[in-house]
């Protein structure tokens, strides 16, 4: 057989991948997954529940195929609306550390990138790393100008460890979601794709630094920085960053024993990851303990933007409603949103409104400051396993972020009420909802959606009159819609969107005999199509 690292082209990739997936192969095998690989048509032999898998060995797996699989594994871990706590638990303990390169061998990276030696740019350069991932090392050092730094490089060839790694979890992933219904249900290919995005941004160090300068800027005003880079020598393989000086958070006994205004630095934190989210829609995604410091002069740093998130306006808009919806206590609204997130699959809606209702009633008369927010999305989470919904991806960051914010705002301050700091948020989310300009654009969007009704209108007013002349009407039901009709009563509920085809068909058949009727009928009509789409934008 030829040598596969003699070849090129797509023989010697199909080669490759082929010889990886008998490398992984083994893998489930070492681990005792055997049953789970043939169940998932990676090899014959017996197959065995999915649920007979133990988290902790699947765990394992994950860690030695590799950096792609370690980091999937870690997206997963955020994702309690889709997996049972075991699950969670085992995932959480997947640690992104390898051992770090010798510098001999990431030096050349560092001087390809910089287009220069390393004595050219740097007065001092500390060839033990300090910190080392799967997708990237940090080194110490010095600029000629007496600056300190952090040097983050690129591991050589991971671009195409991680692609190729990629391409085969895809390729499982198609595998496992047809024959396996527990692994459909995570839709996994979504997952995936938003995982792919994900990494790609964090292989690419220039992103980090372009998010941190664009998100510092936002946080300067609340005395929140982030470390400054150096944009001469930074780019996609290496970055050069400010390195501050201060407590690290994730020590927070050396921080107590500071003079820090401990408290005062919690409440700064909340705030601005708050802020973050809410209002600028652009935030940190994983601002644990390790990427904040306390500065010196009494500040607050963040660092690593290499995980970040957004929360566009339309998803906003959802949160408002929502978050207005459980304060009315209107369960049926709640259960709205979270049916629009899940894809509108078909559910048991009358038991999911009941499951809310029992939810917001216990903590209807619960003192604010006695809400730990942990509580209540555990119970949230439990909701949407029960009944097979899940929350898009970008959302599952938003609540990853807050849960990681408040508990490490409380084990600051235990008194700590995030629905404290979250009411001035609202109020100002409310104002912004209502403001003139925000009108003067609803105002906009409702005329042109009525100029394009009244474009229509001859056409529609046509067409009844075609259906009257010819006695005859041609009906389209899309396969989704007719599996819905013949459900049971009580999940073939009328939706709104029927509601003006139904007149529109009333007013056709009584067109040639009560036309009066029949055109206030197809007014209304028009009016509930157009007041529909309104409110589903």
């Amino acid at each position: 057989m030829a040598d596969p690292h003699l070849m090129d082209g797509p023989e010697a990739v199909a080669l490759k991948e082929r010889e990886r997936f008998a490398q992984i192969l083994l893998l489930f095998g070492r681990h005792g997954l055997k049953g789970m690989a043939s169940r998932l048509g990676l090899r014959l032999g017996g197959e065995e529940p999915f649920d007979s898998a133990r988290p902790e060995a699947v765990v394992a797996l994950l860690q030695d195929i590799g950096p792609a699989a370690v980091k999937f594994g870690q997206i997963l871990a955020m994702r309690s609306d889709l997996l049972e706590p075991d699950w969670i638990d085992a995932l959480s303990k997947l640690q992104d550390r390898v051992p770090p390169l010798p510098f001999a061998t990431v030096r050349p990276l560092i001087e390809e990138a910089i287009g220069g030696t390393v004595e050219s740019y740097f007065a001092s350069f500390e060839d033990e790393a300090i910190a080392a991932g799967s997708i990237a090392q940090v080194h110490a050092a010095t600029l000629l100008d007496g600056r300190d730094v952090i040097v983050k490089v690129r591991r050589p060839g991971i671009e195409r460890i991680v692609d190729a790694d990629l391409r085969l979890l895809r390729r499982v992933a198609r595998i496992a979601e047809r024959r396996i219904p527990e692994i459909a249900r995570l839709k996994p290919d979504e997952l995936l794709r938003h995982f792919a995005e994900s990494i790609d941004r964090e292989m690419d160090l220039g992103a980090e630094a372009r998010a941190s300068d664009t998100i510092g800027e936002y946080l300067k005003a609340f005395g929140v920085r982030t470390a400054r880079f150096d944009w001469e020598l930074s780019g996609r393989r290496v970055n050069i960053q400010e390195r501050f000086r201060g407590v690290p958070a994730s020590n927070l006994e050396a921080a107590r024993q500071s003079d820090l205004d401990l408290i005062s630095l919690a409440s700064t934190y909340a705030q601005a990851i708050l802020h973050m989210i809410v209002i600028n829609g652009h935030f940190h995604a994983d601002p644990h303990p390790g990427n904040v410091f306390f500065l010196e002069d009494g500040t607050l740093g963040l660092i690593d933007f290499g995980a970040v998130g957004t929360l566009l306006p339309r998803r906003r808009e959802e949160l408002v409603r929502l978050g207005l919806a459980i304060a009315a206590e209107d369960t049926g609204g709640v259960v709205d949103i979270l049916l629009l997130w899940a894809g509108d699959p078909d559910v048991d809606r009358v038991r999911l409104e009941e499951a809310l209702a029992e939810l917001i009633n216990r903590f209807s008369n619960v003192l604010l400051e006695q809400i730990d927010l942990t509580d209540i999305f555990q119970i949230v989470f439990a909701i949407l396993r029960d009944f097979h919904l899940a929350l898009p991806p970008d959302l599952a960051l938003v609540l990853r972020t807050l849960l990681t914010a408040e508990g490490f705002v409380r084990r600051i301050d235990p008194t700590f009420d995030i629905t404290r700091e979250l009411a001035p948020l609202a109020k100002e989310l409310m104002r912004e909802r209502t403001s003139p300009a925000r009108l003067r654009g609803e105002a906009g969007k409702l005329f042109a959606a009525l100029g394009r009704a009244a474009l229509s209108t001859p056409s529609l007013v046509g067409q009844i009159e075609r259906v009257a002349r010819t006695g005859s009407i041609t009906v389209s039901i899309a396969p989704r819609d007719l599996e819905r009709l013949r459900g049971d009563e009580r999940n073939s509920r009328a939706t709104p969107q029927l509601y003006p085809a139904a007149l529109g068909i009333c007013a056709a058949i009584l067109f040639a005999s009560e036309p009066i009727i029949a055109g206030l009928l197809a007014v209304l009509s028009i009016a509930l199509a157009i007041g529909e789409r309104v409110k589903r934008r």
